[in-house]
C-alpha cells in the first residue's frame, strides 16, 4: 500500500499516541492515521489532505436519559468559561479575533460535536487549545449561573412581577417546538425507541427543562466528557506531529483511563406494529388538512452501509420522485398535499414515510396505501430505470464532493462507524459501499429489504399527529399557574432571595470580563492577515450573440452551468407566474417525455438540473433591478449535449395544458411553503422587513414571499375556476423569457472544455426563437407597513431597520466592522445573555439595507427598545485597541472563507454582475483594516435615523404580538 507525505511520519508510537491503523483512502485522496492515545483511552484520526482548510473536532458519545435537555445544555455550556480561559464566554471572544471558517458546536441524539476549522495554522492551534479546554476543564462545576444563563432559571425581578423561565436553550426549544415537525419527530422516535437514547429529546423539551439540577447536571459531564469517551477527529495540511505533540502535552496527558465507554444497547424489537396519535397547537379555524400521517419502520444498523444507501434509494423511488408509485397512490387517493420519505441513520436505521396536509380520518386508507403499494413493489418488483437514475445522481454527488468544509463533512461520514463498528474508515470508503450496492442490486435486494424490513417487520409505527385548537393556549395558561402556584408557594425569605438571585444574575450577565481574563483568549495580531482582498473576475465572450460569462478552475471534468432569461420583458403583473413557472418546470411533462421520464432522464445525465429567481442591482442602485430567471446545472462535460437537450425540452415543450399535473404542483408547493413559514418564522419576518423601504425587496415578496403564498393560495382554493387564465399566464411568460436574443450564460469549467461547450451552448441557443427583447416598467412601490404575523408559535422574531442609503449614507467597509461591534458588543449580550433570546444581531449590506434581527426570542417591545438604544450604544462605546482589533479580524474572517471551484465561478459572475470591481473590494479591505473606534461612534446618528423610521416586521406568538402590539399598524394571520 503507498504511504507517502511530506506531513506522514506514521511512527508506531508517538506522543503518547500508539498508531492502530495507517490507509491511504482513495475517496478523499489521503494517507489517513488512527490511534489511541495510551494513558487517556482517548481515540484520534487524521486525514493528512493538502488542504490548507485545517479542521480539528472532538465528538462525545452522550447518552441523555430523560428529556431535560442536559447533553444540549452542556454543549452551550461549556463554551462558557474555563481553566485556563476564565472568560464569561471564550467562545465568543475567541470568534471575534480569530480566522475560523468554521466554528460550532453541535448535540445530536447520541453525540456532542465540537468542529472547528482554520486556514490560518497559529489560528488553528488557537481554536483547538480553547475548545480541548472546554470541553475537558469547563467552569461549570463552580459556577451555577452558568446553567442559570444557557439552560434556565426563574426570573423575579420584584415582588409583583411574576415568576417566568429564562434561558438560552429553554427560548431555543421553544422556538424549535413552534414547528408542528418537531413534535412529529419526536412522537416518532418516543414510540420506536421507548427503551434506549434515542427515545429521548437531547435538545430538550421546553416543559422539561426545569427539571433539571446543577447535580445532575455536572455528573453529566463527569461522566461522558472523559478523554477514553472521546473521538477527536483531525484534517488538513498541519503537521501532524505538532497536532499530537500539542493535544497529549496539554491536556490528554493529565487524564488516566477510566474504564467508561458510554454503550447503546440496540432498542428490542416489537412484537406487533404500534400505532399512536398525538396533537399539536394550531390558531383557531386552522385545523382542517393539517394533520401529519406517517408510517416507520426500523431497519438494520447504520454500519451497513449497503443496507443504508439502499434505504436512501428507496426512499427516493418508492416516493421522493416525481413519478414514486406510493406518491402516485397518494394522488389518487386524495390524501395530503404532499408526502416525503426520509432515512435516519441513527444506530438502528429508521425509514419513514409522511404524508402532510391530511385528515385523522385519511389513517387507514393511508396505511393501506403503504402496505398495499410495498407488497406490489415485492411482488411486481422495483423498478430499475428509476433505481439506475437515482444511483446516478448518488454517485455524481458523492464523487464530486462539491464543499469547501471538507474536513467537517469528512468528520460526519466517519462519526457512525467509528461510534459503533470501531472503524474511522469505513464511512469514507464510498466505492466499496457502491460496488457492494451494485453487486446486491442484481440480486433482488431491494425487494428483500421491502419484504423484510416493511412488510413483515414488527418494529414499526403508524402515527397520526393531528391539529388541536387552544392546545398553545392552555398549555401557556397551564405554564404561568403552574409558575403562580410556585411563587405563592415561597415563603418571604425564598421570595428575597429569588429577587436577589436575579438580580445577581442579570448583573453578572452585564459585567465586563477583567482584562486578565480577556487576555487569556488568544488572539491573531493584524500582521496575520493578508491585506490582499481576493478577487473572482470572469472572462467574457461572444458567442454567436450569446454573451458567455466565464471562470476557468479545475472542475474534474464537471461543467457548472447557469443559463439566465432577462425578466425584465415582463410585465408586473406577470411576475408571480414567473415565480410559480421556476416551481413548475422539470415537474411537468413534456411533448416527448412524462415527467417521471423527464426526472429520470436528468438522474442519469445530470448531477442536478435547479430553477430559480435572483436579483442582481448594479452599483446597489435599487431604481436599477436587474432580476433574472435562471436554470443551473452540474454536469459531466460528456453529458453536455444531454443536458442541453433536456433543458430545451423543459424550457419550449413543458405541457402546461396537463391540468390535472399543473393542479397537483400548485396544491404541493402551497403545502411546501406552509410548511416552511412553520419552520422558519424568522425567514417570513428577515425577508418581508425589505419590502417596506425597497423595490427589491417588493419584487422579492412577489416572488417568493408572503405575496407568494398569498398568490399561489389563491390559485389552488380557485383552480378549477382559474385554471385556462394560469396556464394562459404561464405560456405568455415563458414565450417572453426563453428567447434567443435574452439568453446569458454562466459556466465555470477546465479551459480545455471551453470551445466544446460553447460548440453545444450555441446549438441550444439556436433552438431558441428569436424575438426582440422589450423592457418592461414596473411600479414596485414600497411602504412601511409594520406587521404582526401571529402565528401558534412559542417565541418572536423581531425585525427592524431601514435603508442608510435612502437617509443619506454612503457604503464603507468599515461598517461591515460597526456591524461585528453592535452584533457582539451590545445585541449578544442584551438579547440573547439577558434577554433569553437564542440570537440577536445586526446585518448591514453594502445595497445600504441595515437590520435588527432577533431570533428565537421570547421578548417583543423589549428587543425593539434594546434595538432603539443601540445609537446611545455607540456614542458611549469605549473600547481598548486590543478588544478593537478581535472585531476587524472577525470582520475580515467573515470575508475570507473557502470556496469551492464552482463557488467561486458563482462569485465572480456576482461580481460582475453587480459591477463590483478589484479595487473596490480592495478598497473595502483596506478600510476595514484601518478602522478605529473613532470612525464607529459617528454611526450613531445613523442608527438614530434608521429608528426613526419606525419600520418594524415580527413574526410570533398570537398572544404575545397582539399584547405587544404598539410598534405594529397591522396584525396578519396567515394560514400556517
Amino acid at each position: 500500500m503507498a504511504f507517502n507525505s511530506l506531513n506522514s511520519f506514521a511512527q508506531e508510537n508517538i506522543h503518547g499516541f500508539r498508531l492502530i491503523e495507517k490507509r491511504f483512502v482513495k475517496e478523499v485522496n489521503a494517507n489517513c492515521l488512527y490511534y489511541e492515545h495510551i494513558k487517556s483511552g482517548a481515540r484520534l484520526m487524521k486525514i493528512e489532505a493538502d488542504d490548507e482548510n485545517k479542521t480539528f473536532g472532538i465528538t462525545f458519545k452522550t447518552v441523555p436519559s430523560s428529556d431535560n435537555g442536559v447533553a444540549h445544555i452542556m454543549e452551550h455550556s461549556v463554551l462558557n468559561g474555563s481553566v485556563n480561559f476564565p472568560a464569561k464566554s471564550p467562545f465568543d471572544i475567541l470568534s471575534k479575533g480569530s480566522l475560523k471558517t468554521f466554528l460550532n458546536a453541535m448535540t445530536g441524539r447520541d453525540a456532542t460535536a465540537y468542529p472547528v476549522a482554520s486556514m490560518n495554522e497559529k489560528d488553528y492551534f488557537n481554536l483547538m487549545n480553547v475548545y480541548l479546554d472546554a470541553v475537558f476543564f469547563p467552569m461549570l462545576y463552580t459556577d451555577p449561573r452558568i446553567l442559570k444563563q444557557e439552560g434556565w432559571h426563574y426570573e423575579l425581578t420584584d415582588k409583583e412581577s411574576p415568576v417566568v423561565y429564562k434561558g438560552v436553550v429553554y427560548n431555543e426549544m421553544k422556538g424549535a417546538y413552534s414547528n408542528p415537525q418537531r413534535e412529529v419527530r419526536y412522537q416518532l422516535l418516543k414510540n420506536l425507541f421507548p427503551d434506549n437514547v434515542y427515545g429521548w429529546e437531547s435538545g430538550g423539551l421546553p416543559s422539561a427543562i426545569p427539571t433539571l439540577t446543577q447535580e445532575e447536571f455536572v455528573a453529566f459531564h463527569k461522566k461522558f466528557y472523559h478523554p477514553e469517551n472521546s473521538y477527536i477527529f483531525l484534517y488538513g495540511n498541519a503537521p501532524t506531529d505538532k497536532e499530537l505533540e500539542f493535544i497529549d502535552k496539554n491536556y490528554l496527558s493529565k487524564f488516566t483511563r477510566g474504564g467508561f465507554r458510554a454503550n447503546i444497547e440496540d432498542q428490542a424489537a416489537f412484537k406487533a406494529p404500534k400505532e399512536v396519535t398525538s396533537t399539536y397547537p394550531v390558531l383557531e379555524g386552522e385545523t382542517k388538512g393539517k394533520t401529519f400521517l406517517s408510517k416507520s419502520f426500523v431497519i438494520g444498523h447504520n454500519t451497513d452501509y449497503t443496507l443504508s444507501m439502499a434505504l436512501d434509494i428507496l426512499a427516493e423511488v418508492l416516493v421522493n420522485q416525481e413519478s414514486a408509485p406510493l406518491r402516485l397512490a397518494f394522488q389518487k387517493a386524495g390524501i395530503g398535499k404532499d408526502v416525503y420519505a426520509s432515512v435516519s441513520n441513527y444506530k438502528q436505521n429508521v425509514f419513514t414515510i409522511t404524508v402532510l396536509n391530511a385528515e385523522p380520518s385519511d389513517k387507514e386508507k393511508f396505511a393501506s396505501i403503504v402496505m398495499d403499494g410495498l407488497k406490489s413493489l415485492v411482488d411486481n418488483g422495483v423498478d430499475k430505470s428509476e433505481v439506475e437514475g437515482v444511483l446516478s445522481r448518488l454517485e455524481f454527488s458523492l464523487r464530486e464532493g462539491n464543499s469547501a468544509q471538507k474536513g467537517i463533512n469528512y468528520m460526519n461520514q466517519n462519526i457512525s462507524g467509528w461510534f459503533f463498528d470501531n472503524d474511522p474508515f469505513s464511512g469514507l470508503e464510498y466505492e466499496k459501499m457502491l460496488s457492494s450496492l451494485k453487486e446486491a442490486l442484481k440480486k433482488n435486494y431491494l425487494e428483500k429489504i421491502i419484504q423484510d424490513g416493511m412488510l413483515t417487520n414488527p418494529h414499526a409505527l403508524l402515527l397520526v399527529v393531528k391539529p388541536q385548537e387552544g392546545l398553545d393556549a392552555e398549555r401557556n395558561a397551564a405554564n404561568v399557574k403552574a409558575l403562580a402556584d410556585y411563587k405563592a408557594s415561597l415563603s418571604p425569605e425564598e421570595t428575597d432571595k429569588m429577587i436577589a438571585d436575579t438580580k445577581s444574575l442579570i448583573e453578572y450577565q452585564n459585567a465586563e470580563d477583567s482584562p486578565e481574563a480577556v487576555a487569556t483568549i488568544p488572539m491573531l495580531s493584524l500582521s496575520d492577515i493578508s491585506p490582499k482582498a481576493a478577487f473572482y473576475d470572469c472572462g467574457v465572450m461572444d458567442v454567436k450573440k450569446t454573451p458567455v460569462l466565464y471562470r476557468k478552475e479545475f472542475t474534474n471534468g464537471i461543467l457548472y452551468t447557469r443559463l439566465l432569461f432577462d425578466m425584465r420583458t415582463l410585465t408586473e403583473q406577470q411576475l408571480p407566474y414567473a415565480a410559480l413557472l421556476s416551481d413548475l418546470l422539470g415537474a411537468m411533462s413534456t411533448k416527448n417525455y412524462s415527467y417521471g421520464k423527464l426526472n429520470h432522464a436528468f438522474n442519469v445525465n445530470t448531477g442536478g438540473f435547479y430553477t430559480s429567481i435572483q436579483t442582481y442591482t448594479p452599483d446597489f442602485d435599487d431604481n436599477n433591478l436587474r432580476p433574472k430567471f435562471c436554470i443551473t446545472t452540474k454536469v459531466m462535460k460528456d453529458k453536455a449535449p444531454a443536458m442541453f437537450e433536456l433543458t430545451g425540452e423543459v424550457l419550449l415543450r413543458s405541457l402546461m395544458d396537463d391540468t390535472a399535473r399543473l393542479h397537483e404542483l400548485i396544491s404541493r408547493r402551497c403545502s411546501q411553503l406552509q410548511s416552511s413559514m412553520n419552520q422558519d418564522g424568522f425567514d417570513v419576518a428577515a425577508s418581508r422587513l425589505p419590502s417596506y423601504f425597497s423595490r427589491e425587496g417588493v419584487f422579492n415578496q412577489i416572488t417568493s414571499g408572503l405575496d407568494y403564498y398569498w398568490f399561489i393560495t389563491k390559485l389552488n382554493d380557485n383552480f378549477h375556476e382559474g385554471v385556462n387564465d394560469i396556464t394562459m399566464n404561464l405560456k405568455a411568460v415563458a414565450d417572453q423569457l426563453f428567447s434567443r436574443d435574452n439568453l446569458m450564460v454562466n459556466i465555470t469549467c477546465e479551459e480545455k472544455d471551453l470551445p466544446e461547450f460553447n460548440n453545444r451552448m450555441s446549438e441550444f441557443a439556436q433552438q431558441l426563437p428569436q424575438r426582440k427583447v422589450e423592457y418592461q416598467t414596473w411600479n414596485l412601490k414600497p411602504e412601511v407597513k409594520n406587521e404582526g404575523i401571529l402565528a401558534a408559535s412559542k417565541v418572536q422574531y423581531v425585525i427592524a431597520g431601514f435603508n442608510f442609503r435612502q437617509l443619506g449614507y454612503k457604503w464603507n467597509g468599515n461598517m461591515r466592522v460597526l456591524s461585528q461591534v453592535i452584533s457582539s458588543e451590545w445585541l449578544h449580550n442584551q438579547i440573547r445573555v439577558i434577554g433569553g433570546a437564542y440570537g440577536g444581531y445586526c446585518r448591514l449590506s453594502a445595497d445600504g439595507t441595515f437590520t435588527f434581527n432577533s431570533y428565537r426570542d421570547p421578548g417583543l417591545n423589549k428587543t425593539i427598545e434594546t434595538y432603539q438604544k443601540t445609537g446611545d450604544f455607540l456614542k458611549n462605546l469605549k473600547v481598548d485597541d486590543l478588544r478593537f482589533t478581535r472585531y476587524i479580524i472577525g470582520t475580515i474572517a467573515s470575508l475570507d472563507m473557502p470556496l469551492t471551484a464552482s463557488q467561486r465561478g458563482t462569485r465572480a459572475f456576482d461580481m460582475y454582475l453587480f459591477n463590483r470591481k478589484q479595487s473596490d473590494i480592495q478598497e473595502e479591505r483596506n478600510a476595514i483594516l484601518r478602522t478605529t473606534v473613532a470612525d464607529i461612534v459617528p454611526y450613531a446618528d445613523m442608527i438614530d435615523k434608521i429608528m426613526e423610521q419606525g419600520a418594524v416586521c415580527v413574526f410570533g406568538n398570537t398572544q404575545k404580538v397582539t399584547a405587544e402590539q404598539e410598534h405594529l399598524k397591522n396584525l396578519i394571520k396567515v394560514d400556517m
